[in-house]
């Protein structure tokens, strides 16, 4: 069994941020994103996909062990870059253009290489995944894992894929491609994936799959639920819960919560003050938020609505007697 510790979410939920501030504060070695597609043919394979606790995967389990023992993929999972990134393919550099991004993932690589260089040389792993929400029963009732589920508000995560230029191709093809998915959700998300989105509801339902059925089977599977506004708003009551869920000692230092992600551009003193928190409402036009909202509601998802930044009901968080006694 794997006994990892993970931090799993959407991405632009503020799982890097979570993932370096605890690693940080407890001595840890973040491991990063180990089921990202373009990086490994398993990863390939298992990004998005749904799995039940008693299936059987030894390719998925022998790989994520390999990852989080440090022997597998340690360009990307250490230091968070892709070779063809820093040496990228003629096509790829044909371009003034194209230079100039590559010199400068050069330049940040060597910004972020002194501190994730001492992060690499600790012993114990703490991971992140952004593409493994559908998993989450599995590695938790069926490899021992210990697992915080991060969820953020919809318009707030687009938005911030819209800026980054993300899209929802590559999710929303597994998605619907995925028999294991619609047996377990009961064909609930067939009709959405089925209809013809424009980019912003294709980044909608991403947000939906990857959420609103792992919140509503979290009490059951072990996996503990927060908030990312509540992580913000109270971090006093929230990241106990957090620290309990994953089993380690010590919530971040506000001074350590005020560095900016690895992931970020530093613009402030505060990651992320909260007229950034809460641009979606200005940054998003009338109608793209009522695409948002519309996907919401074609599959009845109340977790969250566009008329406010704040959660509608926290779920409860709950780590299950089998998750609290997995090992590392």
């Amino acid at each position: 069994m794997l006994g990892m510790k993970l931090i799993a979410g959407s991405g632009r939920s503020g799982t890097t941020w979570i993932l370096d501030s605890l690693a940080k504060a407890n001595g840890l070695r973040p491991v990063f994103e180990p089921l990202h597609p373009y990086v490994s043919e398993v990863g390939n394979r298992y990004a998005h996909r749904a799995l039940k606790a008693a299936d059987c995967c030894p390719d998925l389990e022998h790989f994520l062990a390999e990852v989080i023992a440090g022997r597998a993929l340690p360009l990307w999972t250490r230091y968070r870059r892709q070779i063809r990134w820093l040496v990228p393919p003629p096509a790829e550099f044909s371009t003034r253009h194209d230079a100039g991004r590559t010199v400068r993932r050069w330049g940040k690589l060597f910004r972020d290489l002194p501190e994730l260089f001492i992060a690499t040389r600790r012993k114990y792993p703490l991971v992140k995944c952004i593409r493994a929400n559908l998993m989450l029963d599995w590695l938790v009732r069926g490899q021992g894992c210990r697992v915080v589920l991060i969820v953020r508000h919809p318009a707030a995560v687009i938005e911030s894929e819209l800026r980054a230029s993300w899209n929802a191709d590559f999710a929303l093809d597994r998605f619907s491609k995925n028999k294991t998915l619609h047996e377990l959700t009961n064909g609930r998300y067939l009709r959405l994936l089925g209809d013809r989105l424009s980019p912003i509801e294709g980044l909608a339902a991403r947000w939906v799959v990857e959420n609103q059925w792992v919140v509503e089977q979290a009490a059951e599977s072990g996996v503990c639920v927060v908030h990312y506004e509540h992580l913000r708003s109270s971090p006093e009551s929230t990241w106990p819960v957090v620290i309990r869920a994953l089993d380690v000692e010590r919530a971040p230092d506000p001074e350590l919560l005020a560095i900016p992600s690895q992931q970020s551009s530093p613009q402030s003193a505060d990651p992320e003050p909260l007229s950034r928190r809460t641009r979606w409402l200005k940054a998003l036009s009338t109608d793209q938020l009522a695409a948002i909202q519309g996907v919401l509601d074609s599959v009845e998802c109340d977790l969250y609505s566009v008329a406010g930044p704040e959660p509608r009901e926290a779920p409860c968080p709950v780590v299950r007697a089998a998750a609290a006694g997995a090992q590392t």
